[in-house]
């Protein structure tokens, strides 16, 4: 299978439906050493503050999703704000970080 994302040397790949939404809301995922690191990807616009506005119960689902989500799959859950279609730099750096982390468990 073919990876849809690439962080440094991560291949993440699409989550089946029933992790897509409801109830972990994560887009992408990989596996480190049977721990999941999930990515829920977002729209520049998603940090504006009529979004947040109008988005404020989702985004109270969303994060109860990613903390049952790092339950159940023994991960974590990264929410990354595309710029101009790429993953900032600080948050690649968080992402290989924790990978990084799982590597040494």
């Amino acid at each position: 299978m073919k990876p849809t994302l690439i962080i440094e040397d991560i291949p993440f790949y699409d989550t089946p439906p029933e992790v897509e939404g409801s109830p972990y809301w994560v887009d992408l995922w990989t596996d480190v050493k049977g721990h999941k690191i999930g990515l829920q990807i977002k729209p520049q616009s998603y940090k504006s503050p009529s979004v947040s506005l109008y988005m404020g119960k989702a985004k109270s689902s969303e994060k109860s999703g990613h903390k049952q989500f790092e339950i159940d799959y023994d991960g974590k859950v990264f929410e990354v704000i595309v710029e101009n279609g790429e993953v900032p730099s600080p948050m690649r750096k968080r992402i290989v970080a924790y990978r990084d982390l799982l590597l040494k468990l």
